[in-house]
């Protein structure tokens, strides 16, 4: 999680430690909730193809820091609509990791001498 976090805070662009504990736990979270939309167990590693997934989720959730909870928000003209879901964005991917993962739309060959 070290350089998870040293590349989130580059994200970020925090220089100090002010941030770090908060930080790792938006990772944590992101990579928890990454895990039950893979349908992974506690047991099982986040695949290293999905860090950058977690790294944008835990930027969407620092970002969003006393907004929490809300859907839009508005002041003096500006307005803001988050996501229902931070992993919207990555649903394809998601997606596509699961479809490769489970062997749908992988084809094989039969000897039809064999059978």
């Amino acid at each position: 999680m070290t350089e998870q976090l040293v590349k989130l805070k580059i994200a970020l662009q925090l220089e100090d430690d002010n941030w770090d504990e908060l930080l790792k736990l938006y990772l944590s979270d992101a990579q928890e909730f990454l895990k039950l939309r893979l349908s992974l167990t506690d047991d099982d590693k986040l695949p290293n193809s999905m860090e950058a997934i977690v790294r944008g989720a835990a930027v969407k959730k620092f970002n969003r820091l006393k907004n929490e909870g809300m859907l839009s928000y508005s002041q003096d003209g500006e307005s803001i609509t988050f996501h229902a879901n931070d992993f919207d964005e990555w649903k394809d991917e998601i997606e596509q990791w699961r479809t490769d993962r489970t062997g749908v739309n992988q084809g094989s060959w039969i000897n039809p001498y064999e059978v």
